[in-house]
């Protein structure tokens, strides 16, 4: 009998090869949030539309928060080679990494969801939505892992995706697409947090998701911003 899916991958993934790879792609997705901040701000300049200027501070402070679990994760992942039980200090910095990321998950969020709250506005001749929009030492991504802002984060993004999977279906445009493909993926990554508990491949799964969420996005405001350049 074939193993199961998730026991083939781990099989031929190095435990210390996957959690890299895991950070990097979380690396990634803080400078593709970054970028989608930048773009989002040069549509505001353009068009001094609000939920363009809510859409680049939510980014912004997305990309921080996940620029933080993973530096915090890799700097404790050198730690630990070294020390074999953690001081209450390193705990402590831990506990603040995570609450930060917290925060900051929580508030961007938010941002997002007000900004579908808010009446859509119209760039140019493009009409979008506007808001937009962890081996052995795999521990320490399950220690920034909060059931409870999963949850919360699901309710919000899936607000956000169900209104803009209606949008695609009125509009049935590009723009329409791929915002609704980014938010998707987006709802898609925290759900399969919700349940890394069960398996670890599921946190690199995870991040693999949200990467392509905030690529969407990215091509979205890429596009849309062109005419304005």
């Amino acid at each position: 009998m074939e193993a199961p899916f998730f026991v083939r991958v781990r099989a031929g993934l190095d435990g210390r090869f996957l959690f890299l790879l895991t950070v990097l792609i979380e690396l990634l997705s803080s400078l593709i949030s970054f970028l989608i901040g930048y773009y989002a701000l040069k549509s505001y300049r353009a068009s001094s539309a609000k939920g363009l200027y809510l859409l680049y501070l939510g980014f912004i402070i997305l990309g921080i928060g996940n620029f933080l679990r993973a530096v915090t994760s890799l700097y404790f992942a050198v730690i630990l080679k070294f020390v074999e039980s953690p001081a209450s200090p390193l705990l402590r910095l831990l506990n603040l990494a995570g609450s930060i990321y917290t925060i900051t998950q929580l508030i961007a969020y938010s941002v997002f969801t007000a900004t579908y709250i808010m009446q859509a506005k119209t760039i140019g001749k493009s009409t979008i939505a506007m808001s937009t929009v962890s081996a052995a030492v795999f521990p320490i991504y399950r220690l920034f892992f909060i059931p409870q802002l999963e949850l919360i984060a699901i309710v919000m993004l899936g607000f956000v995706a169900v209104h803009s999977l209606n949008n695609w279906l009125l509009k049935k445009n590009t723009d329409s697409a791929l915002v609704f493909f980014g938010f998707g993926f987006m709802v898609l990554s925290h759900l399969l947090f919700l349940f890394m508990i069960l398996d670890e491949i599921l946190l690199f799964l995870g991040q693999a998701s949200q990467l392509a969420g905030f690529a969407c996005l990215l091509a979205m405001l890429a596009k849309v911003s062109k005419p304005n350049a």
